[in-house]
Order: structure tokens, then C-alpha cells, then sequence
């Protein structure tokens, strides 16, 4: 199943302070509570962060962030 809008709108918000496993597990816990029994996968979170243009700094438990710049 495929993250819906709110859902990456979640993940914008709050990839700088959380890390992508973290996300993918809230993001699984707040399904099962609405009743989906779908998961949510940390390549899902990873691949709607891509798409959004931010990435991670690196680093062993970092959760900061940079955005990516637009192709001119």
C-alpha cells in the first residue's frame, strides 16, 4: 500500500527529528490504530523523502536534514 498524502506530509514534517525507522513505525502504529493492517517500510519513508527533494546528513544518529536544490 502505498503512503497516502497525509502520511508524507507527516514525513516532511518530521524527518529532521526522527530518524527513518522511527517514522516507519509511527506511521505503522497510526495505521493499525485506524484499522489497516498494512505496514509501513523504511524504503517507503526513504523513497517519499527522495521525492520530496531532502536528504539526510550523514552520520551515525543524525536526523538533520538538507534540501536537496532544484535542477535549473
Amino acid at each position: 500500500m502505498k503512503l497516502s498524502p497525509q502520511e508524507i506530509e507527516f514525513v516532511e514534517g518530521m524527518c529532521n527529528i526522527y530518524k527513518d525507522s522511527r517514522l516507519a513505525g509511527e506511521l505503522t502504529r497510526i495505521r493499525f490504530d485506524m484499522g489497516v493492517r498494512d505496514r509501513v517500510t523504511i524504503d517507503q519513508v526513504r523513497k517519499a523523502r527522495y521525492k520530496l527533494g531532502i536528504a539526510k546528513k550523514r552520520g551515525r544518529g543524525k536526523c538533520q536534514t538538507i534540501k536537496k536544490k532544484e535542477k535549473e
